[in-house]
């Protein structure tokens, strides 16, 4: 017994010291690797995958590039499929009336702004008559030089605001003196405004400014002046002094001629009682 234990002491003994001295040894030269200690805490990893561009895992082996190239790839597939439903979703533009097509054909009008002309259009309910003053307003504007396209444009916006002058220029009277006159969309509109509200005394109210204008230098300066006495007191202004001379002369004349005239009469009288 006393042999046993002597040889139990001291074989473990010898073996604890020279195990927890190779031991100790060891890990000791193990301590340069420095990086060692952190590997201990990537054992908690185990199982969870590294993850990519987008939150997307990574996978094994794969180069971190390939990955996102594939992500590019993948968002640029999935932007065209959402063109491609846009397209899918957007109604056909509206088919555009002959009419319409034919005025934008004459004056060289895009497609893009005949698109907007045929929108607006649809919005009146004079169409017929609408039309033809837009041609009366294209054809005075290539007359007077103007860009068909530019004059194209401010109809269109006109058709828009209810602006527009439509089938009150159709009425021969006050178009004859708009275009004998050349004047501005700015000054038609008044003229129309102010003819609607004289009613019945519109045809002489055309005759007496026409014969005040005359061959004045600034016709469209003494329309205006002549309108608004209409609008505010329902009388043009006094007749400038050049109107009387041309009034009195025309009288004159007028009763020299008649003079003549019944002389002619009576003289012939007198040749036949011969």
């Amino acid at each position: 017994m006393g042999m046993g234990g002597g040889m139990g002491g001291g074989m473990g003994g010898a073996m604890g010291g020279g195990m927890g001295s190779g031991m100790g040894g060891g890990m000791g030269g193990m301590g340069g690797m420095g990086g060692m200690g952190g590997m201990g805490g990537m054992g908690n990893m185990g199982g969870m995958p590294m993850m990519g561009m987008g939150g997307m895992p990574m996978m094994g082996g794969m180069n971190p590039m390939a990955m996102m190239n594939m992500a590019a790839m993948m968002n640029m597939a999935m932007g065209n499929a959402d063109e491609e439903e846009e397209k899918v979703a957007r109604p056909p533009p509206d088919p555009i009336d002959p009419r319409v097509k034919e005025i934008c054909r004459h004056f060289g009008i895009d497609d893009k702004i005949c698109e907007k002309l045929n929108k607006a259009m649809k919005t009146r309910e004079d169409y017929d008559e609408d039309m033809q003053v837009l041609w009366h307003i294209m054809e005075k504007g290539a007359k007077n030089n103007k860009k068909s396209v530019d004059v194209m444009l401010v109809k269109i916006r006109e058709l828009n605001n209810g602006s527009f002058i439509g089938k009150d220029l159709l009425d021969p009277e006050i178009k004859d003196f708009a275009w004998k006159y050349n004047l501005d969309d700015q000054l038609l509109h008044r003229l129309i405004k102010t003819m609607k509200i004289r009613g019945k005394h519109k045809s002489q109210d055309l005759k007496d400014m026409d014969e005040r204008i005359g061959n004045a230098k600034h016709p469209s300066g003494l329309l205006v002046r002549m309108l608004e006495g209409l609008e505010e007191n329902g009388k043009m202004p006094p007749a400038p002094g050049w109107l009387h001379a041309r009034q009195a002369r025309e009288e004159s004349e007028a009763k020299e001629k008649a003079e003549r005239a019944a002389a002619d009469r009576k003289s012939r009288s007198r040749s036949r009682s011969k």
